[in-house]
């Protein structure tokens, strides 16, 4: 659903992003700026370094694949940058390329997430406000906006063919199921047990997609990936704490569709 006027959820922020083809960079920025944020757009990495020495941004939206300088050589020279307002600008790959190596190597640049292309407006924005500092988590905003709806039952109606029964029954399971495989995936991370971990997320992944719960389908597969890679543990409680709040909260909210 595009951004409304009175739905500016990135109100305040101000963006960088970093995409050599120009359709791409029109759409970027009308979902951006569609959210309320101002929107900078450069072609390539060197512009990009250029461009954060003249200005403080909350985020960078960062395409892999650009002339002059690629996403991964500018990121790791941003990380190296003595200033810290500039060295620890959460910044988010945008990708075609989304197989295990290749979220490996944006995970060793630096990266904090990663955006599939064709961009999706849902992504971008909950990507954005989920690696955002001073914004609240996917788990905060859930567990502070319970009225509004975290799970999007659309595919489980078109494959229904109108049986409202099969429609709860699928809730039903996900309601009866999901709490104890979210808490294995917990209980793992706190033994740190990350295969464990990844093989939890892993099973909770297509779960969470059958649910529409669009705000963990980037942080489930986040959760997989850096477990079964041994990346950026030190996350990983936080990360898996935000799967389980939001998870929580759409418990909450299914027991209203089948009570």
């Amino acid at each position: 659903m595009q951004a409304t006027a009175s739905d500016k959820k990135l109100s305040g922020k101000t963006i960088l992003v970093a995409e050599d083809v120009e359709i791409n960079q029109h759409l970027i920025r009308h979902i951006l700026e569609s959210g309320g944020a101002r929107v900078v757009i450069v072609h390539n990495g060197l512009e990009v370094l250029e461009r954060v020495k003249k200005q403080i941004f909350d985020c960078i939206i960062m395409d892999v694949q650009m002339p002059e300088m690629d996403g991964i050589q500018a990121t790791i020279q941003i990380r190296q940058l003595q200033d810290p307002r500039i060295s620890k600008i959460p910044i988010i790959a945008l990708t075609a390329n989304c197989g295990e190596e290749d979220l490996l190597k944006y995970e060793q640049a630096g990266m904090d997430d990663y955006l599939a292309k064709p961009i999706a407006e849902a992504q971008l924005l909950e990507a954005i406000l989920s690696n955002t500092r001073n914004e609240e988590s996917p788990a905060d905003h859930a567990a502070g906006h319970q009225s509004h709806q975290l799970y999007d039952l659309t595919m489980i109606r078109s494959i229904s063919g109108g049986d409202s029964g099969f429609i709860k029954k699928m809730i039903l399971l996900f309601i009866e199921t999901v709490p104890q495989n979210v808490q294995e995936m917990v209980e793992a991370t706190g033994q740190q047990n990350w295969e464990q971990v990844s093989k939890m997320a892993h099973k909770l992944k297509s779960t969470i997609d059958s649910m529409g719960i669009r705000s963990l389908h980037d942080q489930i597969r986040a959760v997989e990936t850096q477990a079964k890679n041994g990346t950026r543990l030190d996350r990983m409680p936080d990360m898996v704490g935000q799967v389980e709040s939001v998870v929580s909260v759409c418990i909450q909210q299914l027991k209203s569709e089948v009570n």
